[in-house]
């Protein structure tokens, strides 16, 4: 079999075997489809040109991330530069991204909502780890740091996100009591413990 086409099936392979995963990947950290769409061709243009250099087996899967998180910084950089060119040509604002994922699933728009309040690394390490499935030696290769590294931030950011979880979650609460009170309010619970004190 000709060189090239053993290339062209080895990256077959590789595309079938990962393109979704690369795909859930950018969609959490770009603010629009257009920006995922891009950053996933980017992140396959260039294992295509490297591809004597992405690893067999299991191992390509922490390298295509760690493609796809090089290819997302240059995106951010490249999408500010844009941003501040618009600014000084139009006093028109830059567009929101539109809407938030699993809307109308309270459960999914709370841990949305935590996740968006930690900062980068913290979500992006959990992303890794609770969506994509990473091990910490696949996120340490991601993000290009010791194991031990990978692991100490999977650990901060775990605890990070249950701390910022149980204090949304008790707000959430404790805002759905207060409507269920008559009225609205706690104002009728001390009328009635002001009647009762003038009737004794």
């Amino acid at each position: 079999m000709a060189i090239e086409e053993e290339r062209r099936l080895r990256f077959d392979a590789l595309f079938k075997e990962n393109v979704a995963g690369v795909a859930s990947y950018c969609g959490w950290r770009s603010r629009s489809s257009g920006d995922e769409q891009d950053a996933v061709a980017e992140v396959f243009l260039t294992a295509w040109r490297r591809l004597d250099d992405v690893p067999d087996g299991e191992a390509a899967r922490p390298w295509l991330y760690a493609t796809a998180r090089r290819v997302m910084a240059n995106q951010v950089r490249a999408n500010a530069r844009r941003a501040k060119l618009h600014e000084k040509l139009s006093a028109v604002p830059v567009a929101e991204s539109d809407g938030e994922p699993n809307a109308g699933d309270p459960l999914a728009e709370l841990v949305y909502e935590v996740l968006s309040c930690l900062k980068p690394l913290d979500r992006e390490v959990l992303l890794l780890a609770e969506w994509e499935g990473l091990s910490p030696t696949e996120i340490a290769i991601v993000m290009r740091c010791p194991i031990v590294t990978a692991r100490g931030r999977l650990h901060r950011a775990r605890r990070r996100f249950r701390a910022a979880y149980d204090e949304s979650q008790a707000q959430s609460d404790a805002s759905e009591a207060r409507r269920q009170l008559p009225g609205g309010g706690a104002a009728h619970l001390i009328q009635p413990s002001r009647q009762i004190a003038s009737e004794r």
